[in-house]
């Protein structure tokens, strides 16, 4: 027998001892066990503070009244030194104010009961302070205007003041208006409804008058000539009252043309 056929018979087989041994060795060591932490008892959450109500929701919007834009611009008669013609216009405040419990007004001819028209706005009930607008022209005045201030500013638009009853007006031509014939005219608080004829003397200057009724209303009496007379109504961003403004319809429509 050849040396090279001795050398491979001489080549033993791996025995099963040493192929458990070699797989052993080829898989990763196994982790160590981790250590046991020691439990911790868990205390119970305390009761939390109950939490607080949700506030109300907002009220709704107002709903805005269907009124007419108002055809002029009122406002410049509210507006010291404004020109209108050879006139200007002066405020004054006065000493009085005018009582209106019942969150209505209303005016009219005093001698002419069925001139009464109460506005179909409410106001807020209480007193409101009262201002004239005073056309002046070298040494004559008139009063071009009567102010109720029953809110307050910034003032969002004009609109026509309706009366209770009346359907919107469709064109400038049908505004609601009070026909005065005494020379007069009357507002008051709208609560107890028409007090009939109100005696009121003749009027001199433009000085207004307080006078007090059987029924314990107080009216304010204006001097404003005769002719038919319209109010308006300065509303603000919230559909809310401002003022009320009664024009005494003393300037021309050249005179509303013209502007300082």
């Amino acid at each position: 027998m050849s040396a090279v056929a001795k050398t491979k018979g001489a080549v033993k087989k791996p025995t099963k001892t040493v192929k458990r041994a070699a797989k052993a060795a080829a898989k990763p060591a196994a982790a160590p066990p981790r250590p046991k932490l020691p439990s911790v008892a868990v205390k119970p959450k305390r009761p939390g503070r109950p939490s607080l109500p949700l506030p109300p929701p907002p009220p709704p919007p107002p709903a805005h009244r269907d009124e007419m834009i108002a055809p002029r611009d009122i406002g410049r008669l509210l507006r010291y030194g404004e020109q209108f013609g050879p006139h200007k216009i002066d405020v004054r405040m006065l000493p009085l104010q005018l009582p209106a419990a019942s969150g209505g007004l209303a005016f009219a001819d005093p001698s002419v009961p069925k001139s009464w028209r109460a506005f179909d706005r409410p106001v807020p009930g209480g007193q409101f302070r009262v201002m004239l607008s005073v056309a002046r022209s070298g040494d004559k005045e008139r009063l071009a205007a009567i102010v109720i201030h029953v809110g307050r500013p910034p003032i969002e638009k004009w609109t026509v003041a309706h009366f209770k009853g009346q359907k919107k007006p469709k064109s400038a031509d049908e505004l609601p208006r009070v026909t005065v014939t005494s020379g007069w005219l009357v507002l008051l608080d709208a609560g107890a409804g028409s007090p009939g004829v109100i005696s009121v003397p003749p009027p001199t200057g433009i000085q207004p008058l307080e006078i007090p009724l059987t029924d314990g209303r107080r009216a304010l009496a204006l001097p404003c000539g005769a002719g038919e007379l319209a109010a308006y109504w300065a509303i603000d961003a919230n559909d809310k009252p401002v003022c009320l403004v009664v024009d005494f319809e003393v300037f021309s429509q050249k005179d509303w043309k013209s502007k300082s």
